[in-house]
């Protein structure tokens, strides 16, 4: 059954289209935008005096638990973008639900991380009990095989762990094994996106040819930001500088409402996940802030993600669904104008990894939606006031949420 929203203010991805209505098909495509207000009638949406724009993308998540994809479609979140998720049998499962589900968000995947031998990401891995081991590279001869098995599991694009082996207590890439993987990663038409937290591995992973970079350095000034494409994680570049970032959080009644009560209280309580704050010298978040203000006086791509990461029902410092809100605040605090932040959050997240069927309110576009009370393009924290979102045309009710499960439960597929 198709949907009509009528008299709500429009962005459409990229800027204000003003009043109008918007008409869903039975497909969960968005089938009209007719400019000018007027009355709903019976078994219409009554939009009037909210803000209708694309559903968010989350452009940096990890995924820990399939409660996570609940969680970010209540905070109205979409679509995620998982940058290292592991085994593959454990990506595999989450793309299945994803398209048996309409009240979790949909996933994209980069699947296994490219990093060293018994380097960094493997380390992080608790032990396999079926004793499965995360591949490593030791050395570009073996970027062709790690890719090509990346493409066989079905990655939607390639995550290299750039690092300086000088910051890391455990074996990195080598610049040249990095620039082999892009190469091999180009040849097969994918995208790689490079975790760069530092000016040496940021300058590391363009000078490889990598697309995305992910993180912003803490250490100081990016050097020559034209040009680049850029996934800031302003949300855990805080987190990692202070282990105050998440009061900002437990603040605003409008984001703890949506997470269930054990992951608030754990939070209040101080627990962070595990997460620790860098002692690397000179680390600071001043440094990810003016470097986000020299990407954009340079023209730079941004694109809005969160890098959150945490186990479903349990506090952490950056939380799936709810930190993407506390980004979109972090990113027009730094320098960008709340339409831009929304963009970076909706049609240039799109742009960048080819999701051509998302992210702008648009004939034959998916309906996935977010109708919040206020005007998020004069304040961008508006986005919080959620209605109603839409996955793909389903209309799941946000106004008055019920406290989300406490464990992560695998439930039975939903589907209109």
């Amino acid at each position: 059954m198709g949907t009509t929203i009528v008299g709500a203010r429009v962005f459409d991805g990229e800027r204000s289209l003003g009043v109008a209505t918007v008409v869903v098909d039975d497909a969960g495509l968005v089938a009209g935008v007719e400019p000018g207000e007027r009355a709903p009638v019976d078994g219409e949406v009554d939009g009037r005096g909210a803000t209708l724009l694309p559903g968010l993308i989350d452009a940096h998540v990890h995924l820990r638990g399939a409660g996570n994809l609940g969680q970010d479609l209540r905070h109205g979140v979409t679509t995620v973008l998982d940058m290292f998720s592991a085994p593959p049998q454990f990506t595999a499962m989450l793309r299945r639900r994803a398209a048996t589900r309409d009240d979790e968000a949909d996933v994209r995947s980069s699947g296994l991380m490219a990093g060293a031998v018994d380097g960094w990401p493997a380390v992080m891995l608790p032990p396999d009990p079926n004793g499965w081991r995360m591949p490593g590279l030791s050395g570009p001869d073996d970027a062709e095989r790690f890719v090509a098995d990346r493409e066989r599991e079905g990655s939607d694009y390639l995550k290299v762990f750039v690092e300086n082996a000088a910051d890391v207590t455990r074996p990195t890439l080598t610049p040249e094994t990095v620039a082999a993987v892009c190469a091999a990663s180009r040849r097969r038409g994918l995208l790689t996106v490079a975790h760069a937290p530092t000016r040496w591995a940021a300058a590391t992973a363009r000078a490889a040819g990598v697309d995305v970079l992910t993180h912003l350095p803490l250490d100081g000034p990016l050097d020559d930001p034209a040009g680049l494409v850029v996934v800031p994680t302003l949300t855990m570049m805080a987190a990692l500088t202070t282990t105050e970032s998440v009061r900002e959080l437990l603040a605003d009644p409008r984001l703890t409402t949506r997470l269930p009560q054990p992951v608030v209280a754990g939070l209040e309580a101080g627990d962070r996940g595990g997460l620790p704050t860098s002692s690397a010298v000179g680390a600071s978040y001043a440094h990810a802030e003016e470097n986000l203000a020299r990407l954009l006086d340079a023209g730079a791509t941004v694109v809005a993600g969160t890098d959150a990461n945490d186990v479903p029902g349990r506090p952490a410092a950056v939380l799936h669904g709810a930190s993407m809100h506390l980004e979109l605040e972090l990113l027009v605090r730094a320098g960008m104008t709340p339409t831009d932040a929304l963009a970076a959050a909706t049609s240039r997240a799109a742009d960048v990894f080819s999701l051509h069927d998302r992210g702008r309110i648009a004939l034959g576009r998916r309906a996935d939606l977010l109708l919040v009370d206020g005007d998020p393009t004069t304040d961008v924290t508006a986005t919080r006031d959620l209605r109603t979102v839409w996955r793909l045309g389903v209309p799941h009710a946000e106004s008055d949420p019920v406290r989300a499960v406490d464990v992560d439960e695998v439930g039975t597929p939903r589907r209109r």
